[in-house]
């Protein structure tokens, strides 16, 4: 084969690869939000709760300890597989979390998983969707505004989440009813 024809094979190849992975990737998230079950996690209310730094919200939720009944069974920092269930509101809550991988269920996620410092019969659980990236944020009074918003506890903060066997998809970041890029527009406005 003469290099001239090699090079426009290698060429085509490259450039059929470059087409196929973001194919691919897209109808691999549009197959999680069609197949994968819809939990809302309710954002805490604390100054742990939730900070803005740059594009990105830095998320801790409701649903992130489980209680142990051996907590030396436990390392910190140890990767773990956490199922979910919905609690009698419709908010995610944590069912079961182990160090094998679940096969009853296909509502999961590996996270990561440290026991509280002040109640270490619970684990902390640190999901791999805890920060958010929220496009077009570069004003400093959205900035303090949502973060005196997740300090007050008469807000409802929650995050959408379709999970499919430690795949997931975030939907959007809601301040009481409202999208947060709407919540941001209003901010700017005043």
């Amino acid at each position: 084969m003469k290099p001239n024809k090699l090079l426009y094979v290698a060429f085509a190849v490259v450039a059929m690869a470059q087409l196929f992975v973001p194919g691919w990737m897209i109808s691999t998230m549009a197959d999680i939000a069609k197949t994968g079950n819809e939990f809302v996690f309710k954002v805490r209310h604390n100054r742990a709760g939730a900070s803005l730094n740059g594009n990105y919200v830095w998320l801790s939720f409701e649903a992130n300890k489980f209680k142990v009944a051996d907590k030396k069974a436990w390392d910190n920092n140890q990767g773990v597989f956490v199922t979910f269930e919905k609690d009698n509101q419709g908010f995610a809550r944590v069912q079961s979390v182990t160090k094998e991988k679940p096969v009853a269920s296909r509502d999961w996620v590996k996270a990561r998983a440290f026991l509280n410092n002040k109640d270490s019969s619970f684990l902390r659980l640190n999901f791999p969707f805890s920060n958010y990236y929220v496009p077009d944020v570069n004003t400093r009074e959205a900035e303090k505004k949502f973060n005196e918003t997740i300090n007050d506890s008469t807000r409802t903060i929650t995050l959408k989440i379709n999970i499919r066997e430690n795949q997931f998809l975030a939907g959007e970041l809601m301040v009481d009813s409202m999208k947060y890029s709407e919540f941001v527009k209003k901010l700017e406005k005043k």
